[in-house]
């Protein structure tokens, strides 16, 4: 393995160990009624996903889509046999990928206009009428619960991967696998691409509209 040269390059398995930790504490925050830390950790997921879609371009080679992406026919032919393994994600991890990372987006972007009515207002719940926030906010309220299945689903395909086809995937996403085909892009690239995702979250919440004051007169 040529460990300067990785299958997975630093970003990418940074931000696949933090949002391992952003959902655990999603989870944990939301049982225990941790208001503020569920607030501040949704913040930091939205960074992450948004920052993996952009790197999903401008990233290391097996870390952009349109290097794992492929067709729903190559995913069949894939779960068949048909298709060989390749380096990075294959066929079906491919759209697992996809399908997290946007299942996470709504849940975040939803967040920012939830409130339970009482003691949390997201930040933008006043940027828009109250029937469409209220909408967002049951669909953060229920996507809650696909989102838990959907990755208890994620961890059972990496238990069956690791232990029964011996494929070291955990192990990959620490020290980065075997050499990729070509050199990672230079990491100043993602610090950038972050800096811009949380820069521009930080600008969407101070402009946010503040709740309306009624005069009670």
């Amino acid at each position: 393995m040529n460990s300067s040269n990785p299958t997975w390059d630093l970003p990418t398995r940074l931000f696949h160990w933090l949002l391992v930790v952003g959902v655990a504490l999603a989870w944990l925050s939301h049982n225990q009624d941790w208001i503020e830390v569920h607030r501040w950790n949704g913040y930091a997921v939205l960074v992450l996903v948004v920052f993996r879609i952009l790197w999903g371009f401008l990233g290391s080679v097996h870390s952009r889509f349109g290097d794992f992406v492929r067709s729903p026919i190559t995913v069949v032919r894939y779960w068949r046999g048909a298709e060989a393994d390749t380096p990075g994600h294959n066929p079906a991890g491919g759209w697992s990928v996809l399908t997290l990372l946007g299942l996470l987006l709504v849940q975040a972007v939803t967040g920012l206009f939830n409130s339970d009515g009482l003691l949390f207002d997201g930040p933008l719940r006043h940027a828009l009428d109250s029937s469409t926030t209220d909408l967002l906010s049951e669909i953060h309220d229920q996507l809650y619960w696909v989102i838990l299945g959907f990755v208890g689903l994620h961890i059972a395909a990496v238990i069956w991967y690791q232990f029964g086809r011996k494929e070291r995937l955990v192990q990959a996403m620490i020290h980065g696998g075997q050499a990729g085909v070509e050199a990672p892009v230079p990491l100043w690239r993602a610090l950038l691409v972050v800096g811009v995702c949380a820069g521009a979250l930080a600008l969407a919440i101070y402009f946010a509209p503040a709740p309306k004051v009624t005069a009670w007169y």
